[in-house]
């Protein structure tokens, strides 16, 4: 229990520590044009094997096995594996489905 409760201390002092990128008053983001629910100009942010492993509560190196086997929805970015929030929730939701008989 009490390791739960560090670890929850520890996650919401990491979210205070993030910075907010406020968009310039002239960017389209600032004025509304095509920024739905987070998406700006269709282009759903990344996320980190470290960010998406919390996520999905596994180690990040389990992860990106994972993604190098092609169990997991992943895109490869230079040498660093990259997360769509999107896929994997499809992909969990995949998971979830009964399989018929």
């Amino acid at each position: 229990m009490a390791r739960l409760v560090a670890l929850q201390v520890r996650q919401s002092e990491a979210e205070g520590n993030r910075r907010k990128i406020e968009p310039a008053p002239s960017s389209p983001a600032a004025r509304g044009d095509r920024h739905l629910n987070g998406l700006l100009h269709g282009i759903e942010p990344l996320l980190t094997s470290n960010e998406a492993s919390q996520v999905l509560r596994i180690h990040p190196k389990v992860l990106e096995r994972m993604a190098k086997r092609g169990e997991i929805p992943a895109l490869k970015v230079g040498k660093f594996w990259r997360y769509r929030a999107g896929a994997l929730d499809a992909w969990i939701n995949s998971r979830l489905q009964p399989t018929p008989r």
